[in-house]
């Protein structure tokens, strides 16, 4: 799993969406203001998140981001894998086959941080 800069960058945000959830939708050019991150990159990745049902946005005058209902069940793997895709990042350099400890080792904990991160809620961001 590929843990990107727009994967840090689409959980802040939606750390930021999670604090103002009450409030009204929340433009982009706010967003990036509030996060340092340009306007452009920042509506990719948010576009991203819509597709995946993460959050919605509203357009107008009061448009913008907002949380979907059920967002407290989204999990910190689903807006990773909603930016980065499925990635890995612990990768050995050899297909040796399972008889390879290398690679064993190097699945396991690959398996082990995807089952955290499927743990951890949006909920968690509060």
């Amino acid at each position: 799993m590929k843990i990107s800069k727009g994967s840090d960058y689409g959980l802040h945000a939606l750390a930021y969406l999670i604090a103002k959830r009450d409030q009204q939708p929340i433009n982009v050019k706010s967003l990036s203001e509030t996060l340092n991150v340009s306007v452009t990159y920042l509506s990719k990745i948010l576009t991203q998140l819509v597709k995946a049902s993460v959050i919605k946005s509203a357009s107008g005058a009061k448009g913008g981001y907002y949380l979907v209902n059920n967002w407290e069940d989204i999990t910190v793997y689903d807006i990773i894998t909603a930016i980065d895709g499925h990635q890995s990042t612990l990768e050995d350099s050899f297909d040796h086959g399972p008889e390879c400890k290398i690679q064993a080792i190097l699945t396991s904990a690959e398996d082990e941080m995807t089952q955290a991160l499927k743990n951890k809620t949006l909920k968690d961001l509060m």
